[in-house]
C-alpha cells in the first residue's frame, strides 16, 4: 500500500466502536477515520462530534461504496455482517469484525469465499488473545512452566435483570438492549461472548475435539439464552475445560470474570476487569505450596497496551503490510477469519448438544437453531 496512513470507515457507532477501535484508530501516526455509519442518528452525531469524522452515513453501504476508505471496522449488529462483509470485500477494503462473524457457518463460508477471491486481509476481532497477561499465559504453557495442564475453569456473568413481559420500544431499536430482545440476533448470551474464551482456548491449546453443554433461558423477556454451562475436551491435549457465562445471576451489573488454569506444577489465577473499563487483568502464578507471584504487576498498563488497542494496531500493520513488531504480538498469533469459524461452530455444536443432550464431536455435523419462544 502507498499511502503512509490507513484510511479508515467504522460501521456501527455503538460500545464495541468507541471503546475499542475508533480511539486507537484515532490515536496511531498510521491511520485516519475517513467516515462513520450507523442508522441511529443520535449514535452517529455523538461519534462525529466527538472524533471530527468528515463523514458519515446512516446507510452502511455508502461508507463500505467509499473509493477514498482502504479498510473497515465492522462493529454492527450479527445479523448486519455478512452483507457489509461481503460488500467490503467485492469493494477491495480490509476488514476487522466483531465476533461473532455470523449467524451460522454458511454466512461466514461465503465471507471466507469473498475474502479469498478479493484477496484482501480479514482479522477476526476477538480482542483477549492481545491481553498482555493471556499472551503471557501462551507463552507459559509452550514453555510448560506448570507443567502439563490438566483443567481450565472460566466463571464469567453480567447481571441484567429481567425486563418484563412488555420491554420499552427504544431499549429494542437503537439501545443497548438489542443483544437480548431483538429476534435478527440468531442467538444471545451464548452467540455474543462465547466466542471470546472459544478462540482464547483454542489459542492456547489447539483444536477441540467434544463439546456437551447446558444452554438455558432464565428470564423470559430474553429473546434467547441467558445462561450456560459447557464441558470441552481437545484433541491434542489431556485436558478438560468448562466455561460458565451468565447474564442471568443475580449481582453487579459489570460482573465478574475470574479463571483458573491447572497444571501438575503450579496453577494460574486471574481475574479480568469489563472490557469497557480498560484496566490491565490481575494474574498471579503458582508453583510451589502457598507460593503466588503477581505476574500483572509485571505486565504494561497504559491504554496504549490493552488488548483493544493492541488489536487495533496489529489490523493497522498487517493493512498496511508493516512489522508488528510495537505491538509485540507475532503475526502467527492474530486472529484469521478461520478462527473466528471455528469459535462460532462451537458456539453452535453447545447449542446442539444442549437441544439433543448428547456430545457433540468435532466437526459439527448438523445443526437445528434453538427456539425458545
Amino acid at each position: 500500500m502507498s499511502n503512509k496512513k490507513l484510511r479508515v470507515g467504522v460501521v456501527g457507532c455503538g460500545d464495541a466502536a468507541k471503546i475499542g477501535h475508533l480511539p486507537t484508530y484515532q490515536k496511531s501516526p498510521l491511520s485516519e477515520i475517513i467516515a462513520i455509519a450507523d442508522p441511529v442518528e443520535a449514535h452517529l452525531k455523538e461519534v462525529q462530534d466527538l472524533y471530527k469524522v468528515p463523514k458519515a452515513y446512516t446507510n452502511p453501504d455508502e461508507l463500505l461504496d467509499n473509493p477514498d476508505i482502504d479498510a473497515v471496522s465492522i462493529c454492527s449488529p450479527h445479523w448486519a455482517h455478512l452483507n457489509q462483509v461481503l460488500r467490503a470485500a467485492e469493494n477491495g477494503k480490509h476488514v476487522l469484525c466483531e465476533k461473532p462473524l455470523g449467524l451460522n457457518l454458511e454466512e461466514v463460508d461465503k465471507m471466507i469465499k469473498a475474502v479469498e477471491k478479493n484477496k484482501i486481509l480479514f482479522q477476526t476481532a476477538t480482542q483477549k488473545r492481545f491481553d498482555h497477561a493471556f499472551q503471557y499465559i501462551k507463552e507459559q504453557i509452550m514453555k510448560k512452566t506448570i507443567g502439563d495442564i490438566f483443567h481450565v475453569s472460566i466463571f464469567w456473568y453480567h447481571s441484567i435483570p429481567d425486563l418484563g413481559p412488555n420491554p420499552k420500544k427504544e431499549l429494542i431499536e437503537g439501545g443497548r438492549m438489542w443483544r437480548v430482545l431483538d429476534k435478527r440476533c440468531g442467538g444471545g448470551d451464548l452467540l455474543d461472548h462465547g466466542p471470546h474464551y472459544f478462540d482464547l482456548l483454542r489459542w492456547w491449546f489447539g483444536d477441540i475435539k467434544s463439546v456437551y453443554a447446558q444452554v438455558r433461558r432464565i428470564n423470559q423477556s430474553r429473546v434467547n439464552e441467558d445462561h450456560m454451562n459447557i464441558i470441552l475436551t481437545f484433541k491434542n491435549e489431556n485436558i478438560t475445560a468448562s466455561f460458565e457465562r451468565s447474564q442471568a445471576i443475580f449481582g453487579d451489573p459489570f460482573g465478574e470474570e475470574i479463571g483458573r488454569i491447572h497444571g501438575i506444577k503450579g496453577n494460574y489465577f486471574f481475574e479480568v476487569p469489563h472490557a469497557y473499563f480498560l484496566e490491565p487483568m490481575r494474574i498471579q502464578q503458582q508453583t510451589r505450596r502457598k507460593s503466588m507471584k503477581n505476574i500483572g504487576k509485571e505486565l504494561p498498563k497504559d491504554k496504549w497496551n490493552l488488548s483493544y488497542a493492541r488489536e487495533v494496531r496489529s489490523f493497522i500493520n498487517q493493512a498496511l503490510d508493516v512489522s508488528n513488531d510495537d505491538v509485540g504480538f507475532p503475526e502467527k498469533w492474530i486472529p484469521t477469519i478461520y478462527d473466528g469459524r471455528a469459535a462460532l461452530e462451537l458456539v453452535l455444536a453447545s447449542y446442539e448438544s444442549s437441544r439433543t443432550q448428547e456430545i457433540i464431536n468435532l466437526p459439527l455435523k448438523k445443526y437445528t437453531p434453538p427456539v425458545w419462544c
